[in-house]
């Protein structure tokens, strides 16, 4: 299946629920041949992964984001999304997390193969990374047929090494500069695996992007903790 066929599949749509979408990004046999203008491993160490739009269809948007090894994304949800699917073109590690009582636990943490595609709902809140040597793409599907543009605005940043819940319009990157940042509100308590996972990531970034000050504070806390 070519890009065009699979936006002409999901504008196709009856109706879009997480599993109709699911069903037809699964389903699809799109590849490397068909999204390679997208897939760039060249981004700023300061992003957490790559992220480029592939075709913004107002109330969906397909956008391909590409994966070095040791990139996470920081946990978090979709924002005003309430459909969405993500196929993976590799070997990746899934995590899924549950807010309840206004405190955030792990569910489930564990490697997807290549070939895997997530459903995304509205309350999903998740984090993905690549553990692995090599790097990999991932094709992502979201929208909301009752909102226009931005259908993953003001997703929500669960972050433990600000202790801050962020709101951001972007990708959902690990110490993301204060421009990037829409609003903040407090944040949730977290269990300790949760919350010493995420310093964790948060200190690998810091060292990736030579940021010595951050990192020292970072695993100050999580020997600390």
């Amino acid at each position: 299946m070519t890009r065009g066929k699979l936006i002409e599949s999901l504008e196709g749509l009856s109706e879009f629920t997480p599993g109709s979408v699911h069903e037809v990004v699964s389903e699809c046999d799109i590849g490397f041949e068909d999204l390679k203008e997208w897939i760039d491993y060249h981004y700023p160490v300061s992003d957490s992964y790559g992220r480029k739009m592939v075709h913004d269809g107002g109330f969906f948007e397909v956008m391909v984001m590409c994966w070095r090894p040791g990139d996470y994304s920081a946990i978090h949800d979709h924002g005003k999304a309430e459909f969405g699917a993500v196929k993976i073109f590799g070997d990746a590690e899934h995590a899924t997390f549950e807010l309840n009582r206004q405190k955030l636990t792990t569910i489930s943490r564990e490697m997807v193969e290549a070939g895997t595609t997530l459903k995304v709902t509205p309350s999903l809140i998740h984090q993905m990374g690549n553990p692995g040597e090599s790097n990999f793409f991932s094709l992502h599907v979201y929208g909301n047929v009752d909102l226009e543009g931005g259908v993953t605005s003001e997703a929500r940043i669960f972050d433990y090494s600000r202790n801050e819940l962020l709101f951001v319009d972007g990708g959902v990157f690990y110490l993301l500069p204060e421009s990037e940042i829409v609003h903040r509100e407090e944040l949730p308590e977290a269990d300790q695996a949760t919350r010493s996972r995420d310093l964790i990531e948060a200190a690998k970034r810091a060292k990736a992007m030579g940021n010595n000050p951050e990192y020292k504070r970072l695993m100050n806390e999580i020997s600390s903790d």
